[in-house]
């Protein structure tokens, strides 16, 4: 897979003479000077890998074809890709990688997001996760003259779009070839961002989305949506919008503008069938249209979806009317983002950035995830996580966390479908300028709950309809239901959790992470919460464990699917 990272390397050898300037201190009311660079790539598959059961991930489960062979139901395999004309450039038309590279002039970071249902740190196929893409990217960029990174810098995760393809391979999966498209498209851009950094200010901005009938987050036009915004213990949301943009020193001109806001590409419904990135697309071309690059990195997914559009023009219909949709979502977010940019102010001081990885290891009590791990093939559903060391062994879980910084922006990764609770421990234990959250990051676990006070709602509502408790309706308008009607898999929340002390573990490792990067003391925040202690064994595994494991064996020409 090396031979993929020197190819890129060859196609960028312009970059070879890269020299990014060292800038010296600024007073501290005087803007920072950083570096910058964007890229955006296409990961569209060709019309021979959509032949080949190319499959949408997101909605029901599995594909409906026993043991990859009879289709006993309908599957949602894709038809086709899902065309924007809104935007002539492409730029959402289907899916895309879009990354953004950030320097202080010795070091560099990445943040990368492919836009697909669920990537995973290692594949069963071969050498094609997130982790084999930190690590060829940054032997690529090795080889180029810039500020230092390696691949703990590095942080790529997946939009979560339900209209995504399934490289999860929950839904029916996609070719491995797809699989492969996508490593060497996301490492092209990675490395085609580094090599694109330019001098820039970044202005940092926030506001507020609203949450739809929570008064505690108000809005004019509330963006978001808490699935249980009626339990008590499931009231906290991220309803953040942040937005950091770069510019030309002493100018106003755009070099990019980045987004990271907590809403589930969910704007399209199962019915869509064609491949698409969900609303994340027309708004990261929307956000390009203010100069250079855009992107929007999801954050906290857990229970959280977006307040969502129909179309105002009751005449479309298919494809025009799902393209309208995600079009009238994205813009409200777009105007919520210049929202945020009109109040932006410039990083000031001391130009710093850093990113470190680490490994944190769990057992698994999720009998389904297991379930589909070793034998999800029969039911239409052959789960690709790699099921080897480190990332799972029998019931043992490994997966990175990410903690890294910009200035005085704390940046926090998970590796699933984080709920709000656990990044506002982060926020209300480390003191930082602004916390950003990077959800799906390295790996792709489902979601990840915590505290242990949480889970009530969410098995009560993976296991019946979605009345709030306690209901009191009838089952079949017949039998009295104080809980509600069964109803399995009404809400995947709990099946799709990896086990009830991952949400807490990742707490703690984020807070090590913290204190990593802001203070150069790992035990500055994660000593003061009580639980964390439980966990030490991921806190004596040094920053880059994660990293550190050989690529996957390529195993694609025995596992075509």
């Amino acid at each position: 897979m090396r031979r993929a990272a020197a190819l890129v390397v060859g196609a960028l050898t312009v970059a070879a003479s890269l020299s990014v300037p060292a800038f010296a201190g600024s007073p501290t009311t005087a803007p920072s000077r950083y570096t910058l660079g964007a890229d955006v790539e296409s990961i569209n598959p060709t019309a021979a890998m959509l032949a080949d059961d190319f499959y949408l991930g997101g909605y029901g489960l599995g594909s409906g074809k026993a043991a990859g062979q009879v289709q006993v139901i309908d599957g949602r395999a894709a038809t086709g890709i899902l065309k924007d004309p809104m935007f002539p450039n492409g730029l959402a038309d289907g899916v895309h990688v879009r990354s953004v590279v950030v320097g202080d002039g010795k070091h560099a970071i990445a943040l990368s997001q492919i836009e697909t249902q669920g990537y995973y740190s290692a594949y069963k196929q071969g050498p094609f996760g997130i982790t084999e893409i930190r690590k060829d990217a940054a032997a690529a960029i090795a080889e180029l003259h810039g500020p230092a990174i390696d691949a703990q810098a590095i942080v790529v995760d997946s939009n979560h779009s339900h209209s995504g393809p399934d490289t999860a391979g929950v839904w029916g999966g996609v070719p491995t070839t797809y699989l492969k498209l996508v490593h060497d498209q996301t490492v092209k851009s990675i490395v085609a961002a580094y090599s694109k950094q330019q001098a820039v200010e970044l202005f940092f901005g926030t506001a507020h989305a609203g949450v739809n009938g929570m008064k505690q987050y108000p809005a004019k036009d509330p963006l978001l949506t808490n699935q249980f915004s009626y339990d008590p213990a499931n009231q906290e949301v991220d309803e953040e919008l942040r937005v950091l943009q770069a510019r030309v020193p002493g100018s106003k001109k755009v070099v990019a503008t980045y987004v990271n806001y907590s809403s589930h590409p969910t704007v399209l419904g199962s019915s869509n069938k064609l491949v698409s990135a969900d609303y994340t697309g027309p708004l990261g071309a929307m956000l390009s249209s203010l100069g250079g690059v855009g992107m929007s990195q999801v954050a906290t997914l857990g229970r959280t979806q977006p307040a969502r559009d129909d179309c105002a023009d009751k005449s479309a219909k298919g494809a025009k009317a799902d393209v309208c949709k995600i079009n009238s979502y994205a813009s409200r977010v777009f105007a919520r983002a210049k929202q945020a940019l009109a109040s932006a102010k410039p990083l000031t001081g001391a130009a710093l950035v850093g990113m470190k990885s680490y490994l944190i290891e769990d057992t698994a009590t999720n009998a389904p995830i297991i379930a589909l791990e070793y034998g999800g093939l029969a039911a239409g559903a052959p789960l690709y996580r790699a099921s080897n060391t480190p990332w799972f062994t029998a019931n043992e879980t490994g997966a990175p966390v990410f903690s890294g910084r910009i200035g005085g922006l704390l940046f926090s990764g998970g590796p699933g479908e984080v709920y709000p609770q656990i990044v506002a421990k982060v926020r209300a234990t480390v003191p930082a300028l602004g916390h950003f959250t990077i959800g799906t990051a390295g790996d792709f676990l489902g979601y990840i709950v915590a505290p242990l006070s949480a889970y009530p709602e969410p098995i009560r509502r993976s296991m019946f309809d979605g009345s709030p408790f306690p209901t009191g309706n009838e089952c079949q308008g017949v039998v009295p239901s104080p809980i509600g009607c069964p109803s399995p898999i009404d809400n995947d929340n709990y099946f799709f959790n990896v086990s009830h002390t991952f949400g807490e573990r990742l707490t703690c490792a984020m807070l090590r992470g913290a204190g990593d990067v802001m203070k150069n003391d790992s035990s500055a925040y994660w000593s003061t919460y009580d639980l964390c202690p439980a966990f030490v064994n991921d806190y004596v595994l040094p920053a880059g464990t994660d990293t550190q494991f050989p690529d996957q064996p390529d195993l694609s020409a025995v596992i075509t699917h």
